[in-house]
């Protein structure tokens, strides 16, 4: 999971994200496939984090990481049960000591459900 002292993300045991992160640095990646830097970027399929698989979605604001989503992929959790999502997001955090919410120097860690979007997610916002 993040390293909560320096903001660093190791995605498939890979360095991808780190504080002050730019969009020129992610197109010199293996995840690069011509992706807009302004939009939302989805990497395709299931990521690995420390032995668990995630959906893993970005976006950059001024081409600098801003934030990134994390959604642990969970065959038990459908449409109708999407906000237990949440407490499987949670308990993850509690695992690696994370405090949901809690403010660091390079940014912060949020686990929410957004009820609109039906969807339930770890965010990892960047300073």
């Amino acid at each position: 999971m993040i390293d909560i002292t320096s903001g660093e993300l190791f995605i498939n045991n890979e360095l991808i994200f780190r504080p002050l992160y730019r969009f020129e640095e992610f197109k010199n990646t293996s995840y690069y496939k011509n992706q807009d830097g302004i939009r939302v970027i989805y990497l395709e399929g299931k990521q690995s984090i420390d032995g668990n698989d995630y959906y893993v979605n970005f976006f950059f604001r001024e081409g600098k990481i801003y934030a990134v989503n994390l959604i642990k992929d969970d065959e038990n959790i459908t449409e109708l049960t999407e906000p237990l999502r949440k407490l499987v997001h949670d308990k993850i955090l509690v695992k690696y000591g994370i405090e949901n919410g809690k403010e660091y120097p390079w940014g912060k860690v949020v686990s929410d459900y957004d009820a609109r979007g039906n969807v339930s997610a770890i965010t990892i916002y960047y300073n």
